[in-house]
C-alpha cells in the first residue's frame, strides 16, 4: 500500500497565532480563569490541549455567543476565537469590564475592513459563507447592508438595491463552490464587484487535493467535524476522485483497519487547523498497517 501525504500540512499562520495567543494569555493571567468564547479553532484535539492548560472553552449550540458571554462573571479574561466575533460582543465585554484578547485571523480582519469600507461608501455587500459559522456571523454583524448567502438558491431569493454590490466570501470555502456562485451572480448582476477572499492556506491545500493521483483509492481528510476548510477539502476530493472513498477523521484513532483492505493507494490530507503531530501519527499508523 502506497501512502501519499499532501502538502502543505500543519497549522496555517492564523491558527498558530490564535493558539500562541491563548497560551500567552494563560501565562499572563496565572491566578484567574481564562475563557475562550467558542472554539478557538475547529479542532477538538487543539481545544483539549488548551483545556489541559487550564483554558476553558465556553460553547453551547443551544445558546448564542452573546448569551454565553453574558453568563460569564464580570471582569473575566476572555479570548475571542480565530474566526472573528459578532460586533455586539464588544459592547457586552466592555459593559462587564472584561479583559479581552482577540485571536481573529488577520485574513478575516482584512475582510472586515473591506466590508466596512464598502458600507461607509454607501454600497451593499453580498457575503458568501456558511450559515451559523462564526466567521460568517461575524461578517454579517458588521451592518444591515451585509447580506449572507450560502448558495445559488439564497442568491436568487436575495433582493438588494445596489446595482454594483461588493461580493466577498468566507475565507475557507471550496474554490469550485465559490466559482459557481460567482458565475451566477455575474450573470444576474454584471456590475457586481467580486473579491475572492479564500485564504492562501485554504487555496494551497485545495490545490493539493486537485493534484492527487487519479489512481488514489482512499483519501483521509484530517480535521474537526465542524471545520469549514476541512469540509471543503473533502468536497473537493470527492469531485476530483469520484471513484475513491473519502473519509474525514479527527486523528489516527479513527482509522478503521477494515477500510484499508484491498487498498493500494492512500492519500492523507490535513486541514489548516490540524496539528502536524496528528498528521504524522496518522501516517505512522498507515505505514504500520501496510
Amino acid at each position: 500500500m502506497n501512502v501519499f501525504v499532501a502538502r502543505p500540512h500543519g497549522y496555517c499562520s492564523g491558527v498558530i497565532r490564535a493558539i500562541s495567543l491563548a497560551k500567552e494569555v494563560r501565562s499572563r493571567h496565572r491566578d484567574c480563569p481564562v475563557f475562550v468564547l467558542g472554539s478557538i479553532v475547529h479542532n477538538e484535539d487543539v481545544i483539549q490541549e488548551l483545556e489541559d492548560l487550564g483554558i476553558t472553552t465556553v460553547r453551547d449550540i443551544q445558546k448564542r455567543p452573546a448569551q454565553l458571554l453574558e453568563e460569564l462573571p464580570d471582569r473575566s479574561v476572555v479570548i475571542f476565537t480565530a474566526h472573528g466575533h459578532e460586533v455586539s460582543l464588544d459592547e457586552i465585554a466592555k459593559r462587564k469590564e472584561m479583559i479581552v484578547y482577540d485571536a481573529t485571523c488577520p485574513m478575516v480582519t482584512t475582510n472586515h475592513r473591506i466590508i466596512l469600507n464598502e458600507l461607509k461608501n454607501g454600497h451593499q455587500v453580498i457575503y458568501i459563507g456558511k450559515k451559523n459559522h462564526p466567521e460568517a456571523n461575524a461578517a454579517a454583524s458588521l451592518g444591515d447592508d451585509v447580506f449572507l448567502i450560502e448558495d445559488e438558491k439564497d442568491f436568487l431569493l436575495l433582493k438588494i438595491a445596489d446595482k454594483s454590490p461588493l461580493v466577498i466570501n468566507q475565507t475557507t470555502l471550496s474554490q469550485i463552490e465559490l466559482a459557481n456562485i460567482h458565475d451566477l451572480i455575474m450573470h444576474k448582476m454584471p456590475a457586481a464587484r467580486i473579491a475572492d477572499e479564500i485564504c492562501n492556506a485554504t487555496r494551497m491545500r485545495q490545490k493539493a487535493v486537485l493534484d492527487l493521483d487519479v489512481n488514489t483509492e482512499l483519501v483521509y481528510i484530517i480535521g474537526g467535524d465542524n471545520s469549514s476548510n476541512t469540509a471543503s477539502l473533502a468536497e473537493m476530493a470527492r469531485k476530483r476522485l469520484p471513484h475513491a472513498r473519502v473519509i474525514r477523521i479527527l486523528n489516527e484513532r479513527e482509522i478503521d483497519e477494515k477500510e484499508l483492505e484491498g487498498i493500494n493507494a492512500v492519500a492523507v490530507v490535513s486541514g489548516a487547523s490540524t496539528p502536524l503531530e496528528t498528521t504524522n501519527r496518522v501516517v505512522l499508523k498507515l505505514n504500520l498497517l501496510k
